[in-house]
């Protein structure tokens, strides 16, 4: 059975939108149908060759669906069920998955790039987008990479969960926990970064310190539980927070954008003996400068988080209920719901920095899936 996906056959060219067709099932597969897919600046990235990616491939690493159907060695979803899809497969039993790292799996992406996946309607294999491809009408990924939901939960608000909100809030409930009263930082108020600020008013952060170039991002991030907003083109933003925090610095900075300039900005507007977490996704050639004698002199902790630091079946539950009890407000970072036909589109309010998120929606026959 034909599908649709969002191809991406050339880096910096615009994706196409075409036929694929899914390959037969393996034994530790499931085919999703995907009801809803985040369009997150790392799929931008991949397009443009800033991050890595095989082509041609289909892209959409933040989806949410129902799945159709399942490998003869799959037992813990059926047919029916909702569920996320993490991009991180991870395996369960390598040595970083027994230590409860399994964000770091090295068996994820080996496993996931080998798999089966799809063809093109000229009949030419496509490689997989981080083994989920969510700007697909359906997809087959890994098993142990679905983790299920309750089916109540709308698939637009759980699609973030796959992504976005498990990067940016996991840095500041996994990474780097924040503690209670404490004064924090965040640079750049994408979907990420708000996940990030989110989350530190969960923490009960005292001081939620929101910092980007865009007006609407730092009203929004007002809204969302920001005690200040800070413009760049206002001043330095080193000292804007230092003034905002007795002059010592946050306690927490974490940056989510991922360049050279603003990474270096959040060490230093970190205050000594704090913590700095990387959360953006930068460029595989980007490099930093740093203060050797900063680093141990102010006692500052340097911090890289990989995907939120989370455990996908422990924590996009918790995500969703704090989401139900109106903790995490996730669906004000949808600013945008568009067609597979329009993701080019959506992509192009990212380069402008028009809006948080934009979610693909696809439309569901009648009678099928919610």
């Amino acid at each position: 059975m034909s599908e649709r996906g969002a191809i991406l056959r050339t880096i910096g060219k615009p994706l196409e939108v075409d036929e694929i067709t899914l390959a037969p099932l393996a034994p530790e597969q499931v085919r999703v149908r995907i009801v809803a897919s985040g369009v997150c600046h790392s799929d931008l990235s991949q397009a443009t060759g800033a991050l890595p990616a095989g082509t041609p491939c289909v892209l959409g690493h933040e989806g949410a669906g129902v799945v159709e159907s399942v490998g003869s060695d799959v037992h813990h979803v059926t047919p029916g069920d909702h569920v996320v899809i993490a991009w991180v497969a991870a395996c369960g039993h390598c040595w970083f998955c027994l230590r409860g790292e399994v964000h770091l799996c090295r068996n994820a992406i080996r496993d996931t790039y080998s798999m089966p996946y799809a063809t093109d309607a000229g009949g030419n294999a496509l490689f997989t987008s981080m083994g989920v491809s969510s700007f697909a009408t359906a997809t087959n990924c890994l098993a142990r990479a679905v983790v299920p939901i309750d089916t109540d939960i709308p698939l637009d608000i759980a699609s973030l969960i796959g992504c976005g909100v498990a990067t940016g809030a996991g840095a500041a409930l996994n990474t780097a926990p924040v503690e209670h009263g404490s004064a924090v930082a965040v640079i750049g108020l994408g979907g990420v970064g708000l996940a990030s600020l989110m989350a530190a008013k969960v923490r009960g952060a005292a001081e939620i310190i929101a910092i980007d170039p865009v007006a609407s991002r730092r009203e929004t991030a007002i809204a969302l539980g920001a005690t200040h907003a800070v413009n760049p083109a206002d001043g330095d933003v080193v000292k804007q927070v230092r003034s905002i925090t007795g002059r010592r610095g946050a306690d927490y900075v974490f940056e989510a954008v991922g360049r050279r300039a603003t990474i270096e900005s959040a060490i230093e507007a970190t205050r000594r003996g704090g913590t700095t977490c990387i959360v953006g996704a930068a460029p595989v050639d980007e490099r930093v400068s740093l203060s050797a004698y900063d680093l141990y002199m102010h006692a500052k902790t340097l911090v890289g988080c990989q995907y939120g630091s989370v455990v996908p079946g422990r924590d996009f539950p918790m995500l969703l209920n704090l989401w139900r009890t109106g903790r995490l407000p996730l669906e004000r970072l949808i600013t945008g719901r568009v067609t597979l036909d329009e993701v080019n589109g959506a992509f192009d309010d990212l380069r402008s920095g028009s809006g948080i998120r934009s979610v693909i929606v696809n439309e569901q026959e009648e009678g099928g899936p919610p």
